[in-house]
Order: structure tokens, then sequence, then C-alpha cells
């Protein structure tokens, strides 16, 4: 499946490289950046402008999927360790002596 995945992804890469190669003006034409007059950037490459945008949006779409799997990991690394302590009491529970059946039951009527 990853290498279907990873081939599908170098597909449309290139495929995206190709398109762009065609279309020159793509990569000829510049667009500058201004905010209220108080920020103002050089001409950037289009080019630039949408590669920028597509890291960011695959950054923005990363970041939770991160998230989702660090907390999964830190649930799966506590669970594992309910699961050791509950061996060990288990295992404990077996290693008792058998005793006779009048001790149990006062034990009970106790609780």
């Amino acid at each position: 499946m990853n290498i279907i995945k990873t081939l599908l992804i170098m597909i449309i890469i290139v495929l995206c490289v190709d398109f762009v190669m065609q279309n020159r003006w793509i990569i000829e034409q510049g667009y500058e950046i201004q905010y209220h007059n108080v920020f103002k950037t050089r001409e950037i490459p289009i080019v630039l402008l949408f590669l920028g945008n597509i890291l960011l949006g695959a950054l923005l779409v990363s970041i939770p999927s991160f998230m989702k799997n660090f907390h999964i990991k830190r649930a799966l690394k506590g669970e594992r360790k309910k699961i050791v302590q509950m061996e060990k009491e288990l295992n404990s529970l077996r290693n008792l002596p058998i005793t006779d059946e009048k001790a149990i039951e006062r034990v009970e009527r106790d609780t």
C-alpha cells in the first residue's frame, strides 16, 4: 500500500512540474504582496506563492493528525502500564495458598 501511495504522489508531482513547464507565464509572472502600505514585499514568482500555499496547507492538515497520533500513543502507554500492573496482581493472586471455605465465607460476610 505504501508503494502505491508513494508512486501516486510521485506521478502527481511530475504532472504538476510538467504543467508548470508548459505554462511559462506562471514562472515569469510576479506578484507583490502588500498590507496597508505598511508591509510590502519584492515581486515573488507566482510559482513560489503556489508552492508556499500548498506546503502551508499540507502543514495545517498534518498538525491535527500528529496531535491525535500523540494522544493515542500516550493513552496506549498508560493502558500498557495498567496491563502490566494487572498481570502482576493476577500472578500474585494465583500464587496464594488455597484455604478452606470457612475462611473465605467469613471474609465475604465482612464486606
